[in-house]
């Protein structure tokens, strides 16, 4: 929670005129997660160094960076992970050249003579002193919400009115799922892990939108704080029966549903019978990237899967 006040505020912060700082013609004042830097006011060559929590915010805001971070599946060619669901832009269809995963080739991001370059803080063995030396460089706090990521950006690249479109369709499909479903209705998110079970609170854009909608997170045990991620054991799932229990896998790794069944089963031989939701089915296997991605087109289409399956009169709790 902490965090995301912090965050929070420097959105607010990042769009406000006010700034000690006396930057250059062509440029002006931006706070970021490490303070306020001067960056072009028209930025032409940014490369984004994180791919899902950036690139695709960014494409889907209608800025096009020259180089982004990207996913090297096993054996195949890199991905912008996410982003060919959520905005129908890859590396193989478009001009955006790859600049390494995890830690990023500083050499590559060099070679594009970027004018801006933005840094998601899990970026860590990058240092943002050797960025600097490329050209201004932001930096993106990774765990912010989906509307304090899309703020952040909006200011960053000026598209008010593009987030208020944005923000008013999220708030329209809220509103339709919010119509469908009982007030009461509760739920829980888990997943199978070599140590036992495990979960996030919240859990990326899944907890954002079930709760704009009304519905009620199981409490978990130990009430785990904002922002951790804390492993369960077998004789603690009973807490998680829930109306629906949700798991998520990775269509990057090239995971389908029955990985994240196999991962729970893994975790406790015969959880499905613990679990009340499981046995009605309604333990429902969603893919990872639509709910992760600070993307109101990826949410969007998150919430249409929501709302064709909770208001499914088949599958209604008994």
């Amino acid at each position: 929670m902490r965090n995301s006040i912090r965050f929070a505020a420097l959105a607010a912060l990042a769009a406000s005129p006010a700034s000690a700082l006396d930057c250059d013609a062509g440029f002006r004042a931006f706070t970021h997660l490490q303070g306020e830097s001067c960056i072009p006011e028209n930025p032409q060559r940014i490369v984004s160094l994180g791919s899902k929590n950036v690139t695709v915010p960014m494409i889907e805001l209608g800025v096009m960076p020259v180089g982004s971070q990207g996913t090297l599946p096993d054996g195949g060619e890199p991905i912008i992970r996410a982003s060919a669901t959520s905005t129908g832009v890859d590396f193989g269809n478009s001009d955006i050249a790859f600049v390494g995963d995890n830690p990023v080739d500083l050499e590559a991001v060099a070679a594009l003579n970027p004018d801006l370059i933005i840094w998601p803080d899990w970026q860590d063995e990058v240092s943002i002193d050797q960025l600097k030396l490329i050209a201004p460089t932001v930096t993106y706090f990774t765990d912010s919400t989906l509307h304090e990521a899309q703020e952040f950006y909006a200011a960053l690249f000026d598209k008010g009115d593009t987030l208020t479109a944005n923000r008013a369709r999220y708030d329209a499909q809220i509103a339709q799922l919010a119509s469908l479903v009982p007030d009461d209705t509760s739920y829980a998110i888990i997943h199978g892990g070599s140590d036992g079970f495990w979960t996030c609170t919240p859990y990326g854009n899944l907890d954002l939108i079930l709760q704009d909608a009304g519905l009620n997170p199981v409490t978990y045990p130990n009430n785990p704080a904002a922002g951790d991620c804390p492993t369960y054991s077998a004789e603690e799932l009973q807490a998680f029966d829930a109306d629906w229990v949700f798991t998520t896998y990775r269509t990057d790794r090239g995971q389908i549903p029955q990985d994240a069944i196999d991962a729970m089963e893994g975790a406790f031989p015969g959880f499905c019978d613990v679990l009340s939701a499981c046995q009605q089915g309604r333990l429902i296997p969603i893919p990872r990237e639509e709910i992760t991605t600070p993307s109101y087109d990826a949410v969007g289409g998150a919430i249409f899967m929501l709302t064709t399956v909770l208001s499914n009169p088949f599958l209604q709790p008994e």
